[in-house]
C-alpha cells in the first residue's frame, strides 16, 4: 500500500513525463515522510479493456490495478498526443472500476488526484483542465490545483530546466498529501455524528 502513486500514461522509457511526476513523488516524500510508488505504463504489459471484472485479470495488469486500489492519493501524468491523453492511460482508465466496489469506495473516488500534462508546445495546455480533469471528476476523485503543463522547451533532455515549473511539481506533490490527510480526519469526523 502507497500513500501516494505515480501514474506515468507514457510508453517511453526514459520518459519526460516520468520526470515530472518523480519530482511531485520526492517532493512529498521528503515533506512527509511517506510510501510512494511508480506505474510506469512503459514498464507494464496492459491487457486491453474489455468489461472484465478485476479479479480476472492477471500478470501485469492485475498488478497495476492492486497498486492503484491500494493507494491513497494520486499523481497522474501523461504526455499529450492529439489534445488528449495518451491510449495506454485510457486502457488503464478503462480498466478501473467506478462506483462501489467490494463493499467499500471504487479506487480513485474521493481521493486527491494530481495532474500533470507534458507536450511539445504550449498547444496543448488546456488538455490538463479539458481532457485530465473530467476524467477526474468522473471517477469521484478530488483534482488538487489547477494542474501542471510542461512543454518541451522547459526540458533539457529529460531534465526539467524551469525552476518555476520544477517548484509547482514540488508543491502539487505536497498538496496533493496535504488534501488526502485533509480528507482522512474531515471523514473522520463525520463518522462521529452531528456533535463534530
Amino acid at each position: 500500500m502507497s500513500n501516494l502513486l505515480g501514474i506515468v500514461g507514457s510508453v517511453s522509457n526514459p520518459s519526460k513525463t516520468r520526470t515530472a511526476v518523480e519530482i511531485a513523488l520526492q517532493s512529498a516524500a521528503d515533506a512527509f515522510d511517506i510510501e510512494t510508488e511508480l506505474l510506469h505504463l512503459a514498464e507494464y504489459d496492459l491487457e486491453t479493456a474489455d468489461g472484465r471484472k478485476l479479479e480476472q485479470y492477471s500478470g501485469d495488469t492485475a498488478r497495476a490495478l492492486e497498486l492503484i486500489v491500494s493507494s491513497e492519493a494520486y499523481l497522474i501524468g501523461t504526455p499529450v498526443y492529439r489534445g488528449s491523453y495518451s491510449g495506454v492511460l485510457k486502457n488503464l482508465f478503462d480498466l478501473i472500476p467506478r462506483g462501489k466496489w467490494q463493499s467499500d469506495q471504487a479506487p480513485l473516488e474521493n481521493r486527491p488526484v494530481g495532474l500533470i500534462a507534458t507536450g511539445a508546445t504550449d498547444h496543448h495546455y488546456l488538455s490538463v483542465s479539458q481532457e485530465l480533469g473530467p476524467i477526474a471528476s468522473f471517477f469521484g476523485a478530488y483534482q488538487v490545483g489547477g494542474g501542471i503543463y510542461i512543454n518541451a522547451s522547459q526540458f533539457d533532455d529529460h531534465r526539467i530546466v524551469d525552476d518555476e515549473i520544477v517548484q509547482r511539481l514540488q508543491t502539487l506533490g505536497k498538496s496533493t498529501i496535504e488534501l488526502s490527510r485533509y480528507i482522512d480526519e474531515s471523514t473522520f469526523l463525520s463518522s462521529l455524528g452531528p456533535q463534530f
